[in-house]
């Protein structure tokens, strides 16, 4: 099987390959069984169709617009060496003479189920058989995730940084259909060319050229080969055995239920060696980044308890404080500049990581405006900045429960009601955000500022509320509540 020529792409009325899906006017839905392979598929997809049109940005505004022939995908794979993308070789580099291999059931490709016996390797899934065998097609968008997506804490010492460090966010644009999505995922190679302004790169594949040294540098390493950086070697064996696909829900008569692997001894820009050692942040396109005074980071999900609304604004439009600049992911700056005028959604994905725990995902859709013009996007800018305005607001009247002669109780059950409150409405701001943003095209700034004020107010009050009701007869915790509900009280007058 190759991934260039041949079906290996789950969708829900068979396998079908890459060229099918970018030449057909099918509306092909993804079968995948976890959230987490949902997103390494489009990541996967949309890597391997910039490595085979290897278009200009016109070029892609122009697919886009009109769509991709049979002919045309076949003239571009012409200048492809197939080879590399076989399933024998494909992201599988050789294992290191004399060295200690480590092997692994394939669960650990999904690092949302628990199959660790150590403290720091828990999951969000709580039984291994939910993914204890996979066909030949699928291994090769686990393999990437491992690469790309999974943190090294989950292998514990034996696990590695990849390129775009541990636990990043990734932001795509999902489009109309999937064949749109992955275009729209596609890297113009003129446009990433002209930002990176870096001469002749390395671009071969890094299984046909094996990074070397104890630093991996940004400025070595060209498009293709950063969309498709090991972070192991590894290796896996099929078994002459039927199964039903964990993953993909398929039948095949081979299976793979384990892998080994070796971690690479180098270190990216990603990684603290790396940054000490001069190796400089890979623009990934897919991942959004944040730069202080000590180096660009990937930016990551900050705990369980965070939403991927609270900094919405900063993925689209980038964010500039006195200590940092969030950036977006180049495939959304390249995005604006399609300008293709149609109705897309902005994903955000990725993992909730602590060490070697994955405590959360986030896999979000967010309506966009069909004109990605400054008006209609400081629109999203209103929407969130109100949320976060009113967030501030809760949490200054809920700090009126720590004055101690107020009320007087331990610390940690204090800390425990404000958390808990504080929880209640940022996860269910999360659903108010995404709705108001359905409406972005058709309200204007002043509108929408007003509709959420409306709706997030009431959201702030209606918890709060709640608290009041329940410690009622709690006087010392009440008297302290009444206090706070005045700066509550005072989000009326928020300018709309």
């Amino acid at each position: 099987m190759n991934l260039l020529t041949d079906d290996f792409i789950s969708t829900t009325i068979g396998k079908i390959s890459l060229k099918t899906l970018l030449t057909s006017d099918t509306d092909y839905q993804l079968q995948y069984a976890f959230d987490e392979i949902q997103l390494a598929i489009l990541q996967l997809l949309g890597s391997l169709s910039t490595v085979v049109i290897k278009p200009a940005l016109n070029e892609l505004k122009s697919y886009l617009k009109h769509g991709l022939t049979a002919e045309q995908y076949d003239l571009a794979l012409c200048n492809v060496d197939l080879h590399w993308f076989d399933e024998k070789c494909f992201m599988r580099s050789t294992m290191p003479n004399e060295s200690k291999i480590y092997s692994a059931p394939i669960t650990k490709l999904v690092s949302g189920i628990e199959c660790g016996g150590s403290e720091d390797a828990s999951g969000l899934f709580s039984e291994v058989s939910q993914a204890n065998i996979v066909c030949p097609d699928c291994i090769h968008v686990l393999n990437y995730n491992l690469h790309m997506n999974i943190k090294g804490e989950c292998f514990s010492k034996f696990g590695a940084t990849g390129i775009r460090g541990g636990g990043s966010l990734s932001t795509l644009i999902s489009g109309e259909n999937l064949k749109t999505t992955v275009l729209s995922n596609t890297v113009a190679i003129d446009f990433f060319e002209s930002l990176r302004a870096i001469t002749e790169p390395n671009n071969k594949l890094m299984w046909q050229d094996p990074m070397l040294g104890d630093i991996y540098y940004a400025h070595q390493i060209g498009l293709e080969r950063g969309l498709f950086a090991l972070a192991y070697h590894i290796d896996f064996s099929e078994i002459d055995e039927n199964c039903i696909c964990d993953v993909c829900g398929h039948q095949s008569n081979k299976s793979i239920n384990e892998f080994r692997y070796l971690r690479y001894t180098g270190s990216y820009g990603s990684k603290k060696e790396g940054r000490d050692g001069g190796a400089q942040w890979w623009p990934h396109p897919f991942t959004p980044t944040t730069q202080n005074d000590k180096g660009v980071f990937p930016v990551c999900a900050r705990d369980q308890n965070w939403q991927s609304w609270q900094d919405f604004s900063s993925y689209v439009l980038g964010r500039k404080t006195e200590s940092s600049v969030t950036t977006p992911a180049f495939i959304v700056s390249q995005f604006r500049k399609l300008a293709p005028r149609k109705k897309v959604n902005l994903l955000i994905g990725g993992n909730i990581a602590s060490k070697g725990s994955i405590k959360g995902r986030i896999y979000d859709l967010y309506s966009m405006p069909e004109h990605w013009d400054k008006d209609k996007l400081e629109r999203i800018e209103k929407v969130i900045d109100t949320g976060l305005e009113i967030k501030d607001r809760l949490s200054r009247a809920l700090n009126k429960i720590f004055a101690k002669k107020a009320v007087g109780y331990n610390t940690n059950f204090i800390v425990g009601i404000k958390n808990t409150a504080m929880q209640q409405y940022i996860s269910n701001a999360q659903q108010i955000v995404q709705q108001l943003l359905l409406d972005i095209d058709r309200k204007e700034a002043r509108i929408l500022r007003k509709e959420a004020l409306d709706q997030l107010q009431a959201e702030a009050k209606n918890i709060y509320q709640a608290l009041m009701h329940k410690y009622q007869s709690d006087l010392p915790l009440f008297k302290a509540l009444v206090k706070g509900e005045k700066i509550l009280l005072e989000m009326s007058k928020l300018k709309t």
